[in-house]
């Protein structure tokens, strides 16, 4: 029972600490890319670093799709003595006693 304690405790942190969900949207005429207002030619990038939302989209080479990434994590579970601390565009579980000190329980998240 330790053995699986120890795995699904080390499978959470590494699950956290992956990257990214994809999505794909026809947001082009063959010439160019639409983001909200902006216009991305083909094979141009858009990064939007301001969390929590992080992410990078790409005009695709035909220019008919726009192509996104979302950057960082999101924590989702925590134990009752942690709290979620905002770092740039990820989230990372911290000691409510001394936000400092990581967690030191499960922690679960998404991508």
């Amino acid at each position: 029972m330790g053995r699986l304690t120890i795995f699904v405790s080390i499978f959470c942190v590494l699950f956290v600490y992956s990257e990214a969900s994809c999505w794909s949207e026809r947001r082009g005429n063959g010439y160019y890319c639409t983001y909200g207002n902006m216009f991305l030619h083909k094979g141009e990038s858009y990064f939007n670093a301001t969390a929590p939302n992080c992410h990078k989209c790409t005009c695709s080479e035909d220019a008919y799709r726009l192509n996104c990434c979302s950057l960082g994590n999101t924590i989702t579970m925590i134990p009752d003595d942690c709290e979620i601390k905002q770092v740039g565009c990820n989230q990372e579980a911290v000691s409510k006693a001394d936000r400092s000190k990581p967690c030191n329980g499960p922690v679960g998240g998404i991508v």
